[in-house]
């Protein structure tokens, strides 16, 4: 197979809605992760006493992060799927490191914002909407993610979707995918939990 060029992109948005997770699940699923890191990850869900892989430990590295339960710091991510090689800026949420984000994006071909379909679009989700605007992105994908705690529901996604794709007009290309990164409801493969669903 034939590679199509690599693919820059970055996610953002607030804490708490899942970055990590998200950018955990998008390695575990294209198979990008090794051996001993996810046994690593396994002993460590475990031990938090978790019925399923902590995902966001794939990304969270460093200790202080840990601790504190956040990102403070770009990290960069390599991988892979049959058709496309990708480097994936993963960038902070809380607003104190929003020029964290702002490095991430500025390198980035497409920037992936996530909110949790709960919330919906915040003041962050704003803030790296236009970060992204300033710095000549035209691609933006919106993750709904935490879909599954709203069980699924359309019209609570059509809600968001409507509301961004207002916000992102600027964009030539535009995006809105609702996605459940805790369990991998499409990240990488298409979910069998929303068939009204029927875009990338």
């Amino acid at each position: 197979l034939q590679y199509l060029e690599t693919l820059r992109l970055c996610t953002a948005g607030s804490v708490d809605d899942g970055k990590s997770t998200f950018v955990g699940r998008l390695l575990h699923d294209t198979k990008s992760v090794l051996a001993d890191q996810l046994s690593a990850v396994e002993r460590t869900s475990r031990e938090k006493g978790l019925d399923q892989l902590d995902l966001s430990l794939l990304v969270d590295g460093l200790r202080a992060e840990r601790e504190q339960g956040i990102t403070i710091d770009v990290a960069y991510r390599y991988f892979s799927t049959p058709k496309r090689t990708f480097i994936l800026a993963d960038t902070p949420g809380h607003v104190q490191y929003t020029r964290n984000t702002v490095t991430g994006v500025s390198t980035s071909q497409v920037v992936v914002l996530l909110v949790d379909a709960r919330t919906g679009i915040v003041e962050q989700t704003r803030r790296h909407l236009r970060a992204a605007e300033l710095l000549g992105v035209r691609t933006v994908v919106l993750a709904v993610n935490k879909i599954d705690l709203v069980d699924f529901d359309s019209n609570t996604f059509d809600a968001i979707a409507q509301d961004f794709r207002h916000l992102a007009a600027a964009f030539d290309q535009v995006h809105v995918v609702p996605i459940s990164a805790l369990y991998g409801d499409n990240v990488v493969e298409p979910s069998a939990h929303m068939p009204w669903y029927t875009g990338p």
